[in-house]
């Protein structure tokens, strides 16, 4: 490059750089003197909101509303007590999962019913554990286990006193159930303490229809409670009780009448299927 020719360069660049240098020097004495020494400054009028307050816990409490519990709780109504039925007596039920029987006396005459069967326009609808439920008319009625109606109130307080006398006499004698050359003697007082407590033979043995062919064919004993009176008649978990007397057990009718009928036997002969073995269980009653 000639000498004429650098300096021509230089004669241009040297007022470029002037210039450069000059506006530099203006920008920094406008921070100096036209900004904040530190930071930005804060902007005023801003619409956003801080994101707590404080609030002093000593000069403000805290008082809860008075919330009436019992305001929105709905009042139920108690259930009305049930009509009594006096002109049935109910002398026997059977109760499980699988079938509700219940024996009735009316007019002398003894009826057996499953659910849903009617007596003198009342249907049989529901069993407790010593009462049955029936329906007459959209109402329900109520007829407890071994109440007469009031036309024999009288002598059921007779009766009672018997009872109660006998059963003096006979808690005198033993009250064990003994097995003796193969036949099993029963205190006839065991059969006046189950009467009067069917949730007693619940607890110490288990019943349920033995269904084959969808007929009824016996009752199978589905538990025994161990050292109970019915563990001493003889009869153990499993074994299907196919005849009471010699009478087979295809309908409830017979059972019922038999624990019906308790008071006047005097022995009673079991047919049991324990397995492929049939076997007859003897009992006698003193």
């Amino acid at each position: 490059m000639s000498q004429n020719s650098k300096k021509s360069a230089l004669a241009v660049a040297i007022p470029v750089l002037g210039a450069l240098f000059l506006a530099k020097a203006l920008w920094v004495g406008l921070e100096i003197y036209k900004l904040p020494k530190t930071g930005a400054e804060p902007q005023t009028g801003s619409s956003l909101k801080p994101l707590y307050y404080r609030y002093s816990l000593a000069t403000k409490k805290y008082k809860p509303k008075n919330v009436n519990k019992n305001k929105n709780r709905v009042k139920l109504k108690p259930k009305p007590k049930l009509q009594k039925i006096t002109k049935f007596i109910l002398k026997g039920l059977y109760n499980s999962k699988e079938k509700k029987v219940i024996v009735v006396e009316y007019l002398g005459k003894t009826y057996v019913l499953s659910l849903g069967e009617k007596i003198e326009n009342y249907t049989f609808s529901d069993l407790g554990a010593t009462y049955a439920i029936f329906t007459k008319d959209g109402k329900e009625y109520r007829l407890d286990l071994f109440k007469n109606n009031d036309n024999k109130n009288k002598q059921d307080k007779s009766e009672t006193q018997n009872q109660r006398s006998s059963l003096a006499k006979s808690n005198k004698k033993s009250n064990a159930i003994v097995n003796e050359g193969g036949t099993t003697y029963i205190p006839k007082n065991l059969f006046d303490k189950y009467r009067s407590n069917i949730s007693a033979i619940q607890k110490n043995i288990g019943v349920v229809p033995n269904m084959e062919n969808g007929k009824l064919n016996g009752f199978k004993i589905r538990y025994v409670r161990k050292g109970s009176d019915f563990d001493k008649l003889g009869v153990k978990r499993g074994d299907i009780i196919t005849e009471i007397n010699g009478e087979p057990l295809n309908n409830f009718k017979v059972p019922l009448e038999f624990f019906n009928n308790l008071d006047s036997i005097s022995s009673a002969t079991l047919t049991i299927k324990r397995g492929n073995e049939i076997k007859e269980l003897e009992y006698e009653v003193r």
